[in-house]
């Protein structure tokens, strides 16, 4: 919806990855074998790397950085531009202040310090997003995160509330602000 008709995304992203996972289940290697030059590579991963208690998933923050490297390494072997996406916030919030704390800041941290040694452009994502949870606040938010009352959804007859991931609209605003990030970049994709 943000992009011009020429622009065509092919979404790679699959649910419950991490940037190891998303790599030993082959899926990074599809991505670089069909990668063309002056294609574009958004990379964000982080919300399930820190997953201590999935072995499948987790990822130390020194791996992280490493893994990170080698999706950026693997697109620009052929030609295209990787751009890092820090992790979208979570719905996670001070209940003194109810300001949105940063999700994952050691990861959010890690991939801007990947963002600055390999000279990658990168979209900051974590901050823009806490700043619009926080325009909204606590209750606001509730109408952006998969938060729904019995019978809203088939999917969820008893209903959900989900403080992770996104209803239509939610997910509608988190990709505007992707698409703003990439816009300050002033890259060709802008």
């Amino acid at each position: 919806n943000f992009f011009s008709p020429k622009i065509t995304f092919e979404n790679h992203a699959f649910r419950g990855r991490s940037s190891k996972s998303f790599i030993n289940e082959g899926r990074l290697v599809t991505i670089i074998r069909k990668i063309k030059p002056n294609d574009y590579l958004l990379i964000q991963f982080g919300h399930n790397d820190s997953r201590k208690n999935r072995p499948d998933l987790y990822t130390t923050v020194p791996d992280y950085k490493n893994y990170l490297k080698l999706y950026i390494n693997g697109a620009r072997g052929r030609g295209a531009t990787p751009i890092l996406v820090t992790p979208v916030g979570i719905r996670d919030f001070n209940r003194d202040t109810g300001k949105f704390n940063v999700s994952f800041p050691e990861y959010v941290l890690a991939m801007k310090e990947v963002a600055s040694e390999l000279d990658v452009p990168l979209v900051d994502l974590s901050l823009s997003s806490v700043a619009y949870y926080d325009t909204l606040g606590p209750i606001g938010t509730l109408s952006v995160f998969l938060h729904t009352k019995p019978g809203m959804y088939k999917a969820y007859p008893k209903g959900v509330h989900d403080n992770i991931h996104f209803q239509e609209n939610g997910a509608l605003q988190i990709a505007r602000l992707v698409s703003r990030g990439i816009k300050e970049l002033n890259i060709p994709l802008a």
